[in-house]
């Protein structure tokens, strides 16, 4: 049977009390004194715990860990770290160091897991912004497209009218608006291909220039097709 060290538990630390009404450099001088005292204690009960792990193990060599995890809480590291120390292969300060440099790594492996998973999550936002303005890139460059097909009719009508109302003196004015309001269209889809090259930034200035080719278009119509239906109408001869 392994005896246990009584003394260590013992010892008594009445030489180092001091009154509650001490001065704070007392009490400071007296914890001063203690803290080693109890790394004494600490170590000196680690060797003696350690003595104990590795009188188990001789006893039970294939199922000490179990015994000693199941029914005193050690784990398997810390045993074999209280088994060094009885051994005299470790000191207790030295077992401390290294578990504390264990966990400085472990935070610091942390850290950089917690890095890594932010910079996954910023990359994914990127990514997802990236197919969103792809997206309206794609928007944008079709409704361009449509601008030009709606373009084009509206000139094809344009010319159409024009035609039917050049031999007529009275219209004059409006053949002249008509010019004009294309010439102004056309000033328009080329400005709108010129911001085309930044469409995200020029979204609105495209936006706002579309609503003007379709007010001067409107605009311009309807005088147009009232004057086609005012024509006179010749006489047979």
């Amino acid at each position: 049977m392994l005896q246990t060290t009584p003394d260590v538990l013992k010892t008594s630390t009445a030489e180092f009390k001091v009154p509650s009404s001490a001065s704070v450099d007392a009490h400071v001088d007296a914890i001063n004194i203690l803290i080693p005292k109890l790394r004494q204690i600490a170590g000196e009960l680690e060797e003696e715990i350690g003595r104990h792990i590795l009188a188990i193990k001789a006893a039970e060599p294939d199922n000490w860990e179990a015994i000693v995890q199941a029914r005193c809480g050690i784990s398997r590291s810390r045993a074999y770290e209280l088994m060094a120390i009885a051994e005299g292969t470790k000191t207790s300060q030295q077992t401390r160091r290294e578990t504390n440099a264990r966990k400085i790594k472990h935070r610091a492996n942390q850290a950089v897991r917690s890095g890594t998973d932010k910079k996954a999550a910023t990359d994914a936002q990127i990514i997802e912004l990236r197919v969103v303005h792809k997206r309206e890139l794609a928007n944008a460059r079709a409704q361009i497209t449509e601008l030009e097909e709606v373009r084009e009719r509206q000139i094809a009508r344009f010319e159409s009218e024009i035609a039917r109302l050049s031999d007529a003196r009275t219209l004059g004015s409006e053949r002249d608006q008509l010019r004009k309001a294309l010439g102004e269209i056309a000033e328009l889809l080329a400005e709108m291909r010129g911001l085309m090259a930044h469409p995200e930034r020029n979204r609105a200035a495209v936006a706002t220039k579309i609503d003007r080719a379709e007010k001067i278009a409107t605009s311009v119509l309807k005088p147009a097709k009232g004057a086609i239906v005012n024509l006179p109408v010749k006489q047979a001869a």
